[in-house]
């Protein structure tokens, strides 16, 4: 009887192509009884020409441990670019990877070489949103502030005031210059005063290079602001404090008191005027009396005391009621006074109004040593101020604390709507002889008229560099 693998062996090939013949009917035309196929029989007929389903039972379960290669060794993508066809691996219903998908024949790293996943872009987009690590620069250069004013305590505190506010909100290096004329040409009319360069005093220090920004407040400023724009070729921004009484289109931005009236494109009218009253310096004042207010008894009443002006003036008959209407709170309440004087307060009234309050706890303030104004703001509990002071009115409204008006002789009106403004607010009262408290948001026009100043210099910067 011949062998059935001989057989398998001498057929041609092209008779394997009868892909659904049986392992029976090959030894049938043997003559024998057929033997089990064995399991190098596949090897014989090409996957390729047997469908899968036409394969015995046995065969495909035989074939099934060939379809997994074994693991290659690390290779060129060339040699691992010819994979075998999904059917020779696949049973009829199988889900088969897509053979394009060239990670699949890629060598499986083992654990310790395991690569890691590809960045995403993601840092990219956090260097941008967080820029923390690189150091921060300044939103914009720092700019030069000229401070100008005729030297008067008042005056110049305006015009300071405003400086050192635009320098809170931008950097800023403030100069201050206090404008000195020779002769009686500061008494001019600002038409009159045709070369005023020529009738400056040697130190007014008014010569180029030029600010960025020029400040300035008082009537002997006027011949000076209203050239300096010209003088630096427009680089100048002209901010004029108070009504300067001439056109306001000579100027950049004219800063009045709202009870002036005045209006107009580039005015900006504000409750009182600009100060340097702030709450850090308030507080840092206040360290340097520390010693000789701390154990003063509360309330803690600070009288600020004003003088004769053009509407107002301070008789010793008035300075006698002035100073009964204090004393008798202040007994009563026992309490304590902080009294300082201003360069208006006459004499007279000056003397009075020591006598009478001396025996009282506290300090009164005579104009020697070192000035303790900001530090009896900071300490008080209450502040009485008298009705001829626009500025001392104002610093006190800003501390947040009860301001009471002193009444004084003589009237008017731009101070009577100063004090309307005040009250509006609920910063003032007019003083009726007693102490009574009461709370507010503190009134801060300084740096409202600074933040208005920065924007029309950037807006007029911005249309010149357009």
């Amino acid at each position: 009887m011949r062998d059935p693998d001989v057989v398998e062996k001498k057929k041609p090939e092209a008779a394997t192509k009868a892909a659904g013949q049986t392992a029976a009917q090959a030894a049938g035309k043997a003559g024998g009884k057929p033997r089990a196929p064995r399991a190098k029989a596949p090897k014989a007929v090409p996957a390729e020409s047997v469908p899968a389903d036409a394969a015995p039972a046995k065969a495909r379960r035989a074939a099934k441990p060939r379809a997994k290669a074994p693991q290659p060794e690390p290779a060129p993508v060339a040699a691992a670019a010819r994979p075998r066809k999904p059917k020779m691996t696949s049973r009829p219903g199988e889900v088969v990877p897509a053979p394009a998908e060239p990670a699949v024949e890629t060598p499986r790293p083992t654990a310790a070489a395991k690569p890691k996943p590809a960045p995403k872009p993601a840092p990219v987009q956090v260097v941008e949103a967080a820029p923390a690590p690189t150091p921060a620069t300044p939103a914009r250069e720092p700019i030069t502030v000229w401070a100008i004013s005729d030297g008067r305590a008042g005056i110049e505190a305006q015009a300071v005031g405003l400086a050192e506010a635009v320098a809170r909100q931008v950097p800023a290096k403030i100069v201050v210059k206090r404008v000195g004329w020779k002769g009686r040409v500061g008494r001019l009319p600002w038409w009159l005063n045709w070369l005023p360069k020529r009738w400056l005093t040697p130190e007014s220090g008014i010569e180029a290079p030029w600010p960025d920004l020029w400040v300035a407040a008082g009537r002997a400023t006027l011949p000076l602001s209203i050239r300096a724009r010209r003088w630096s070729g427009g680089k100048t921004f002209v901010a004029q404090i108070q009504d300067p009484r001439v056109p306001a289109h000579m100027f950049d931005l004219v800063i009045p008191p709202k009870h002036d009236r005045l209006t107009g494109d580039n005015v900006l009218p504000i409750t009182g005027s600009p100060h340097r009253v702030t709450q850090g310096r308030l507080d840092s004042e206040y360290e340097r009396f520390r010693d000789q207010i701390d154990d003063l008894p509360h309330p803690r009443v600070a009288v600020l005391l004003g003088g004769k002006s053009k509407a107002f003036d301070l008789p010793v008959q008035r300075a006698a009621e002035m100073a009964h209407q204090i004393q008798l709170p202040l007994e009563q309440e026992g309490g304590s006074l902080l009294m300082t004087f201003s360069r208006r307060t006459p004499e007279p009234a000056r003397a009075l109004l020591t006598a009478r309050l001396r025996h009282l706890p506290g300090i009164i303030w005579d104009g020697e040593g070192e000035n303790p104004y900001f530090a009896f703001l900071a300490a008080a509990d209450y502040i009485l101020v008298t009705e001829d002071s626009t500025n001392m009115a104002t610093e006190a409204a800003s501390t947040g604390k009860p301001v009471f008006v002193l009444k004084m002789e003589g009237q008017s009106l731009k101070f009577r709507l100063f004090h309307q403004e005040l009250e509006g607010l609920g910063a003032a009262r007019p003083y009726g002889g007693a102490f009574h408290g009461w709370s507010y948001e503190p009134v801060d026009e300084t740096g409202r008229a600074a933040a208005e100043v920065i924007a029309r210099m950037d807006a007029a910067k911005a249309g010149t560099e357009a």
